[in-house]
């Protein structure tokens, strides 16, 4: 009998008759699913494709030294004869199917290549090490995959050019068939239900607003629940910018609800700029639109790499983005369009047939990887059957800008209708007071006055800094002369993180009756989608869109006649910097001198803002837009990095390095609760050890200030240069 796989880790052997077979049927199956949501003209390109690549994407493994290994006459590590050579070499060089071969050559890493470089090789597509090998006896091996698979190769009467996206969605069709059959995984796939979700959900909402006091806010939530959960569901491309704290995120996954019911769409994905907001949106969504007798992390499925699972079943579901809605970042979901790795890729085919929420949307993408981010929504869109909302307190109308036009011109459709946007404009002006509506910006040369203002104020008091080193320094000023602090940012391990953010809760929650003036200092990490609310909130002068979202965690719910925002500037040495803020900084200026922002609506400001700096910056690069369109996949993959790989994983917790010594077993959950990411130069000063898994000394960490604690101690960091800065 010919193998596909030997027996390994308590599994059979698997014969090459079963696993063609398997991987022809689930990819088809896979291309199936997709079809319904792509033009008609489209479907027999697809279906010759994949069928081909999953025909003869383990030819190779036919040949005699390959089998003597699967079949476990000889020894060794891997196959001695690199086994997608051979299909590649016959639907490339033989069949002159270029689509198909490229999809075998790159259904292992390294991937998909830069395809323009592949082509212009001397042998496309081929392994060097065993062409000659291959060459030699391919006849033979197609005799003897013609002897065990009945199977014939499909004929395009031409082969059509493919784009970048179709490349990657064809090979996500083919390696997921490809995994789920080694692996012989036989997941039941949750029932989507979307008409008896969205009535749950309206359950949920309708039981909060009776139990909720019959406030000016309050009212406003309802309205706009209502205007979302019948807003029209034929517009692909909608975006809500509904004021923070008005309820956006039940209200949008309504509308979506009503559109996955409409158009029988797939999934519902919710993509979410931080891990550190997923958990509490994932809570909510299982609590709302999770029906009776349902396993809650079946049907809404977290996905990013803090996420624990009590089964592989619950596994499969997240990391394949197969359950009926997906919460993930921004990164796992923005990286996946741009991968060549066909571990990453595996997932992609769930797209099509999608709605996906970019709830803050303001916040996911850097500005200079917003032009390739903007050319995969439209064609998602466009030519896949996917649903965009783009939905954030401070939407930038971004797609209205000649850079982006330029990129598609597709239009975006609001969600809210004009006199409700504008009642919520207005209600959230008068929310809160902010200092810069009147051009007033307090200046202070050193860190006692700017202790002697903050605590000026009676009562919970938000600061947030520029910088990490920024916040742990005043918050650490701020304990030693005897002021009732917390502080939280990213210098913490998650876990430490999670323990502050319990704490802040705790001491806002009025039923508790914590009556100190206290601080929480933090940097902008509060910003963006956490349910505080302080009585005052300061921070430093940054830019128009993060004075807005932070004044969300201030009088959130009207709850302080007085509720205050005050955004200041220090030249204190203490603190740092950042030079990343610069033009954001130097725009909002203008747009306070200006005297124009009390007349704006929050979105038109911001947006200007926005323009504003894409000028000063000289324009975004359009790069990855022409590698992408070009299918050079290694460089499109290599350039859109939206985390630095500066960062080095380093275990702070000293009680999981303990278990680690002692040999005992680790989650990798519980080591990342229990890791920080540092900067290599912080690394370097600190005098880590660069070992696989670096560890802080008890020295060097805290958990008021975390690794910050051994950076002021240990460190005379004010000698830092400029790009040596420790943000967020």
């Amino acid at each position: 009998m010919l193998l596909a796989h030997s027996a390994r880790n308590g599994k059979p052997s698997q014969s090459y008759h079963d696993h063609v077979d398997g991987v022809v049927e689930n990819s088809c199956k896979n291309i199936e699913a997709v079809l319904p949501f792509v033009l008609k003209g489209k479907h027999d390109v697809y279906r010759s494709l994949v069928a081909d690549a999953a025909m003869f994407h383990d030819l190779g493994k036919l040949d005699g030294l390959n089998q003597a290994v699967l079949c476990g006459v000889q020894k060794a590590k891997r196959l001695p004869i690199e086994h997608r050579d051979a299909g590649s070499k016959y639907l490339f060089e033989d069949c002159q199917n270029k689509i198909s071969a490229t999809l075998i050559y790159s259904h292992h890493r390294p991937g998909l290549p830069n395809l323009m470089e592949e082509t212009l090789k001397a042998h496309p597509f081929r392994n060097a090490d065993v062409k000659d090998q291959t060459n030699t006896c391919i006849t033979e091996y197609l005799r003897l995959h013609n002897q065990e698979i009945q199977g014939v190769k499909f004929e395009l009467s031409q082969i059509p050019k493919v784009s970048s996206m179709e490349y990657r969605m064809m090979l996500s069709c083919l390696v997921d068939a490809d995994y789920s059959d080694s692996s012989a995984e036989k997941i039941v796939l949750p029932s989507t239900q979307w008409e008896e979700r969205l009535y749950r959900l309206k359950q949920y909402v309708n039981n909060l607003q009776a139990d909720a006091p019959a406030t000016k806010r309050n009212q406003l939530r309802q309205k706009m629940f209502q205007c979302c959960e019948v807003a029209s569901v034929n517009e692909a491309l909608v975006y809500c910018d509904s004021p923070v704290g008005t309820g956006k995120t039940t209200a949008v996954v309504a509308h979506m609800l009503q559109k996955a019911v409409a158009h029988k769409l797939r999934h519902i994905i919710i993509v979410l700029p931080f891990t550190n907001i997923i958990s509490q949106t994932v809570a909510v969504l299982r609590e709302a639109i999770v029906l009776e007798g349902e396993d809650p992390a079946a049907i809404v499925a977290e996905h990013h790499h803090q996420a624990d699972f009590e089964n592989i079943e619950l596994r499969h579901l997240a990391s394949t983005w197969s359950a009926p809605i997906i919460v993930t970042t921004a990164v796992q979901f923005f990286e996946t369009l741009a991968s060549n790795i066909p571990s990453k890729l595996r997932k992609l085919h769930q797209l099509p047939g999608c709605g996906i929420i970019m709830d803050e949307s303001h916040a996911a993408l850097p500005a200079i990887l917003l032009p390739p981010a903007w050319k995969w929504i439209a064609e998602l869109t466009e030519q896949w059957g996917c649903h965009f909302c783009l939905c954030s307190g401070t939407s930038i109308k971004f797609w209205e800008n000649p850079i982006f036009q330029k990129v598609s011109s597709r239009s975006v459709t609001p969600i809210l209708y004009s006199e409700l946007s504008s009642e919520l404009n207005e209600y959230e002006k008068n929310r809160v007071s902010i200092n810069i509506m009147a051009e007033q910006l307090p200046h202070f040369d050193s860190t006692p006055k700017l202790i002697d203002f903050v605590t000026g104020f009676s009562g919970s008091r938000l600061v947030v800094m520029d910088t990490v080193r920024s916040a742990a320094f005043l918050a650490k000023t701020m304990r030693e002369e005897g002021h009732e602090v917390l502080h939280l940012s990213t210098a913490l391990t998650p876990s430490d993180r999670e323990r502050v953010i319990d704490e802040v809760k705790r001491r806002l929650n009025p039923n508790f009756g914590f009556n100190e003036n206290w601080t929480l200092i933090a940097t902008s990490c509060v910003e963006c989608g956490m349910d505080f609310s302080f009585h005052y909130g300061f921070c430093e002068l940054r830019s128009l869109q993060s004075c807005w979202q932070l004044s969300g965690r201030v009088s959130r719910n009207g709850e302080y006649k007085d509720g205050t925002l005050i955004c200041f500037t220090i030249a204190d040495a203490g603190f740092q910097r950042n030079p990343l803020f610069d033009i954001p900084r130097s725009v909002f200026l203008k747009q306070i001198e200006s005297g124009v922002l009390t007349s704006q609506t929050i979105t038109t400001a911001v947006t200007e803002g926005f323009d504003m700096e894409c000028k000063e910056l000289g324009g975004l690069p359009e790069e990855i837009c022409k590698l992408d369109k070009q299918c050079a996949f290694v460089d499109v993959a290599a350039k859109f990095r939206i985390i630095e790989d500066d960062a080095i994983t380093v275990l702070a917790d000293q009680e999981v390095a303990k278990k680690i010594s002692m040999g005992e077993q680790i989650s990798p959950r519980e080591l990342q609760r229990g890791s920080v990411n540092l900067r290599r130069f912080v690394v370097k000063k600190l005098g880590v050890e660069l070992t696989e898994l670096p560890v802080l000394l008890p020295n060097q960490y805290d958990n008021f200030l975390g690794y910050m604690h051994g950076i002021l101690n240990e460190i005379d960091w004010r000698q830092h240069s400029s790009d040596e800065v420790l943000i967020v």
